[in-house]
């Protein structure tokens, strides 16, 4: 049998399961803001801490239990990786992802995903100032460029002229609270990097989820807000869609896609996110985008991809 291309080189051929979950993160983590924006805007009145904490719950005990079936022991944790675990749960899953679904209350589900399709720029610049290192002009060039994107994606609702997007009177806040969960969220995956290589990363998530639903849920208490009445059929199935696929199956699919891809493969989801949540936003919910916003992505889009060129 004639030898094949694959092992002429000496690469393995990437299995066609790892392009099903590429594939899988683009469309679970693209509708992602979606679902949150059915959760917290349907008839029934559920606050952000009281979504987020049972959606955190959920999240833990099921990929918990999909990493014990698939390891078949609990891992010796030292107190170096309970601290990682719970600083990184804290920064990605109540800063990041929290801070996120906060703006969601009073944004278009399609604006938090431009917004949050920044986020390798955010991480690019936190390495630089983290290493002190100064950046090739290829990353100086993609982060102002992907910064200018940003603001104007941003920009309608800074001017006063993206009332259809961002209830009037929280346009600073969502914005303020969009770099903050950018920024927490991009800090969360580099501090983690130590952690990925300590342990399994389906230990690591299921901790760092713990620590998210443990925290959100003193929040929940906190805030004395009533039980949400029965919710509609259509917020049970964004919820469950938020645990199952968004969590669970993203999680453990992007775990498949940094092991058989490269960094630079695995790092475009950042640029179809974007793209597959503000057309759904656009189909299931009538959303309108401004045109300025739109010419922003495209410009954040295009940096994203300067940035990552140089990487392997």
């Amino acid at each position: 049998m004639a030898p094949t291309a694959a092992d002429r080189s000496g690469t393995p051929a990437i299995p066609l399961s790892a392009y099903a979950h590429l594939l899988t993160i683009y469309i679970v983590w693209g509708g992602a803001y979606l679902a949150v924006k059915i959760c917290i805007s349907g008839p029934a009145a559920i606050t952000v801490p009281q979504l987020q904490s049972t959606r955190m719950w959920g999240a833990a005990l099921l990929i918990g239990a999909v990493a014990l079936a698939r390891t078949r022991r609990v891992p010796h944790l030292t107190r170096r990786d309970i601290a990682l675990c719970t600083a990184t749960g804290l920064l990605m899953w109540v800063g990041g992802n929290g801070l996120a679904t906060l703006a969601s209350r009073h944004a278009t589900s399609s604006f938090i995903v431009m917004a949050m399709g920044a986020i390798p720029l955010w991480s690019c610049l936190l390495e630089l100032v983290i290493a002190r290192t100064l950046p090739a002009r290829r990353v100086v060039l993609g982060l102002v460029l992907g910064l200018a994107g940003l603001f104007l994606v941003v920009a309608p609702t800074l001017i006063g002229t993206g009332a259809a997007i961002i209830e009037p009177g929280y346009a600073g806040l969502t914005v303020v609270l969009l770099i903050g969960a950018g920024m927490s969220w991009s800090l969360g995956t580099i501090v983690q990097r130590p952690l990925m290589k300590r342990m399994r990363p389906e230990w690591a998530a299921t901790l760092q989820l713990l620590t998210a639903a443990l925290v959100l849920s003193v929040v929940a208490a906190g805030e004395h807000a009533p039980l949400p009445d029965m919710p509609s059929t259509r917020q049970w199935l964004a919820f469950g869609f938020l645990i199952v696929f968004a969590s669970v199956i993203g999680l453990t699919s992007y775990i498949r896609v940094i092991g058989a891809f490269s960094p630079v493969i695995a790092s475009t989801f950042a640029y179809v996110n974007p793209i597959i949540g503000v057309l759904l936003g656009w189909i299931l919910l009538g959303e309108e985008i401004a045109p300025v916003s739109l010419l922003g992505l495209g410009i954040v889009l295009a940096s994203i991809a300067i940035v990552l060129s140089g990487r392997r």
